[in-house]
């Protein structure tokens, strides 16, 4: 029964963005955004927050290049509304729905286990990259432009040799189970 609900609730979902993309009217889309928000009310605040810092890099270089360009050129205000809420829509749909579902439950067991596989790999390096800001933070008295630059090389050259090693042996492993049909 869990597993059907989660499905449709998906499929809710992916008709529910082809619908949010296709609508180019802020009314709209804002009606179906105070929706969202009522729905979630026990987890508005949390998700409010989660789909602001997620969105706030993207759509803030975005309309801020977009409002740049405003100097060589007339620019539509609306359309940068729209693009600003439909993202922010789209996002804390996002966040919603896949708080109210498991989505393991969803695809068939083979696609769930390299879900699964996908997920422990997000998590590791989630960790990993923790691990390094902490040990270059107590490592550092003050902050320079040339420390920062030499810690985010050596990061990404561990990052590279772990996700090289990792996939490496995960291929050996899964092989070795019959994932493959070669």
């Amino acid at each position: 029964m869990k597993k059907r609900r989660d499905r449709v609730l998906f499929y809710g979902y992916l008709c529910l963005v082809l619908l949010f993309t296709s609508i180019h009217n802020t009314l709209l889309l804002g009606g179906a955004l105070l929706v969202l928000f009522l729905l979630s009310y026990k987890e508005f605040f949390y998700l409010f927050k989660k789909s602001l810092l997620s969105v706030v890099m993207f759509s803030g270089f975005i309309s801020l290049t977009y409002l740049l360009s405003g100097i060589f050129r007339e620019i539509d205000y609306h359309f940068l509304l729209l693009l600003n809420l439909r993202v922010f829509l789209l996002s804390y749909l996002s966040f919603y729905i896949f708080e109210q579902i498991n989505i393991f439950n969803i695809f068939s067991k083979r696609l769930s286990r390299v879900l699964a596989l996908a997920f422990s790999q997000i998590h590791q390096y989630k960790r990993f990259f923790i691990e390094f800001k902490h040990g270059t933070q107590s490592r550092w008295a003050s902050f320079t432009y040339s420390k920062w630059l030499l810690s985010l090389k050596s990061m990404i050259f561990y990052f590279l040799n772990k996700s090289l090693h990792n996939s490496q042996e995960i291929t050996m492993g899964m092989r070795s189970r019959g994932f493959f049909h070669d």
